[in-house]
């Protein structure tokens, strides 16, 4: 299969590319591409930017009002088709909800005569993005489609566009191919990597497919690299099968050495050499953080989560089987209580505070680190927050049908408190962090198995109003996890970087190069995590 890939995506790259058509076609592609993707990330963004248009007098509050209803609207009409659902209860609550947005879009249409505009805003043109651009910036935006991927590159001066022949079904086997060589051995921030049955998908001293990930980028990107080359920092939008792979570890030259060669890893082209990277949920997001007012100067630091008091010995796979650990809606705290302990959380949120300024920070560690004190606490007043802890995709547990994030479990669960930080109840937080920092485990993953990305945990912070969140892809390493997240506020913080996107990349690029530890050449280690929001 791996052999027939590369063979396939070689011959696309020998393909010439479609001619670049004048620039009217590409802005009816650009438009129509935007027209044909939808995320709910983007929407999340977009409902931030509504509520910092209605500003400080009350229509805020209202709107993020009206959004919790639509979203809890849209929550129950799901639930409504479950095989197993209170369909009379569920309808109830329809109607109630359904009345209340009435009542409340009553007073929207009085108060905020200008909301409708911002509720369906039109695609963004070529030229609107490459205002919105800085001298040193660019984006790309990768729309995947059954038969064909349009690529769309933009900078403050360049246009480009081109067409493969390699649509969803392609794109997704090579996608997969190489996400099966990112999963790491070493325990993770992931229950899911925890396991105590043997046959780790990645065996230790493994290699990565640098040929096919340099092919990936041949096909995709080299034909419209002359728009960005010269960017030092750059967006990028993709859709489908993409938005499972950061495109850091796309290697922009024929790759040297072996696949398993630490030294030869450390001296790959990878892109992120070249450009800082940060991910928006659509091309519309550029305007909306863009257009975000700065925060204000008198935000606490920082608040950090983390080092939750767990037991260990217990496992995913453990958790899985019988009847699992939710009891109807509740987690059993006894066994998430069991979940292997993360040591290296307490040490990483701590540096971060002192890099960031301890006397300004708040740290809630080990048994306090509970749902009540997350949902307590005035975070609206906090620039920078973390969470170091375990990340639960949906379905990794029976009766977990949502995201969440392992709290200390309290000794007497309910629905307020069970240990589980879940998306619905991080929607329900009011943040104005700058950055928030979720250094757990697949962090960027849908909240349903086969959703698009971005639209679980991330999704969920982002509609509470992160500006930015660094997230990650598949199962951290606990070390690795510490190490990229101190660093990156270290360079931030000492002037090495010029923005979030930038510090990251000095984070990524140290840890790989640390000679040490060779298996941190290996892009499982140091390319999980990905910026999402504002990355200037």
């Amino acid at each position: 299969m791996r052999a027939l890939l590369a063979l396939l995506l070689t011959l696309l790259a020998a393909a010439p590319a479609v001619a670049q058509s004048a620039r009217d076609y590409v802005e009816e592609g650009f438009r129509a591409a935007q027209i044909g993707m939808s995320s709910s990330a983007g929407k999340a963004l977009r409902e931030i930017g509504q509520r910092a248009a209605a500003g400080s007098d009350g229509r805020a509050a209202l709107l993020r009002e009206r959004q919790v209803l639509a979203l809890r609207l849209r929550q129950v009409e799901e639930q409504l088709v479950a095989p197993d659902a209170d369909r009379i209860a569920l309808a109830g609550e329809v109607e109630s909800l359904t009345n209340q947005l009435a009542l409340i879009d009553d007073r929207v249409a009085t108060e905020f005569p200008d909301f409708a505009a911002l509720t369906a805003p039109e695609p963004l043109g070529l030229a609107e993005v490459q205002a919105l651009l800085r001298p040193d910036e660019a984006l790309i935006l990768i729309f995947v489609g059954p038969q064909f991927t349009d690529v769309f590159a933009v900078s403050p001066r360049k246009v480009g566009w081109h067409q493969v022949g390699a649509g969803t079904a392609t794109l997704a086997d090579v996608v997969a191919t190489l996400r099966q060589e990112l999963d790491p051995t070493a325990p993770s921030r992931s229950a899911a990597a925890l396991e105590d049955e043997p046959a780790p998908a990645r065996p230790a001293g493994a290699g990565f497919s640098r040929g096919m990930a340099f092919r990936l980028y041949e096909v995709l990107l080299q034909p419209v690299e002359p728009v960005f080359a010269d960017a030092a920092h750059v967006f990028t939008v993709t859709t489908g099968p993409m938005t499972s792979l950061p495109l850091s570890l796309f290697v922009t030259s024929v790759p040297e050495g072996d696949d398993d060669d630490p030294a030869a890893l450390r001296a790959t082209d990878w892109l992120i050499r070249r450009h800082a990277l940060t991910t928006l949920p659509s091309v519309e997001s550029l305007a909306v953080v863009r257009g975000l007012p700065p925060p204000p100067p008198t935000l606490l630091a920082f608040a950090g989560y983390g080092d939750p008091a767990l037991d260990g010995g217990q496992t995913l796979l453990s958790l899985s089987r019988g009847g699992g650990v939710m009891r109807a809606g509740v987690a059993d705290a006894e066994q998430l209580r069991a979940l292997p302990p993360l040591p290296q959380t307490r040490g990483e949120l701590t540096r971060i505070a002192d890099t960031l300024g301890k006397d300004r920070s708040r740290l809630v560690l080990g048994a306090d680190a509970t749902e009540t004190a997350v949902k307590s606490a005035d975070l609206s007043a906090t620039a920078v927050i973390a969470f170091a802890t375990h990340g639960l995709l949906s379905g990794d547990l029976p009766g977990l049908d949502e995201p969440a994030l392992v709290m200390t479990p309290p000794a007497n669960p309910d629905f307020a408190d069970d240990g589980l930080l879940t998306a619905s109840e991080i929607t329900e937080l009011k943040l104005s962090a700058d950055w928030v920092i979720l250094s757990a485990c697949n962090t960027a993953g849908g909240d349903a198995p086969g959703a698009e990305g971005l639209s679980g945990l991330a999704r969920a912070f982002l509609f509470a109003g992160a500006r930015s969140i660094l997230v990650s892809h598949w199962p951290v390493r606990d070390d690795a996890a510490a190490r990229l997240t101190t660093g990156t506020f270290e360079a931030l913080v000492a002037g090495e970087a010029r923005g979030k996107a930038d510090a990251l990349r000095h984070a990524m690029l140290d840890l790989m190069a640390d000679p040490r530890d060779p298996t941190l050449a290996h892009p499982s280690a140091w390319a999980p995590f990905v910026l999402v929001g504002e990355g200037g």
